[in-house]
């Protein structure tokens, strides 16, 4: 008798990291507002928190609507934030925080998601997260002084 072939792991993992020109507390502080994430996330519509840990996700892409369940699993203050799925298409991830010289802050999204549960094209899910970091980056920066603000008369 032949063992059994393992079940090929179906998931799939993409990533993006970008730089941001502000500190990594007001980085932090703007990425936690995940409620917020429908003005600058393609594809999200509506993010509410159901509890401390756990809030509802709608989302679109390629004309499918989705509904998910979503559970916080890890929040380090400055460093980390992490989630997944309890119900709906499955993905989890991990946003990863890290001080950058002058005083910026890289930022690194790593995705995990099952593409027979939802997103199917690899591709355009990799081109949505990188649009969709960039745009954070901009709402971030764009609510900061401009530099020559700061400087001293």
């Amino acid at each position: 008798m032949e063992p059994a072939s393992p079940t090929p792991n179906p998931f799939l993992s993409i990533d993006c990291s970008v730089v941001i020109e502000a500190p990594i507390a007001e980085v932090f502080a703007r990425w936690c507002r995940v409620e917020d994430f429908p003005h600058f996330m393609e594809g999200v519509r509506e993010i509410r928190w159901l509890d401390e840990k756990k809030f509802s996700l709608k989302s679109e892409n390629d004309g499918e609507f989705y509904h998910s369940l979503c559970e916080l699993t890890l929040r380090i203050p400055e460093r980390r934030m992490a989630w997944r799925t309890l119900e709906g298409p499955d993905c989890s991830g991990v946003t990863c925080f890290q001080i950058a010289t002058g005083g910026r802050t890289e930022v690194t999204l790593k995705m995990r998601y099952n593409p027979e549960t939802g997103w199917r094209n690899r591709r355009q899910v990799q081109e949505r997260l990188h649009r969709n970091m960039h745009r954070f980056k901009g709402l971030v920066e764009s609510a900061r002084p401009a530099k020559s603000e700061h400087r001293a008369h």
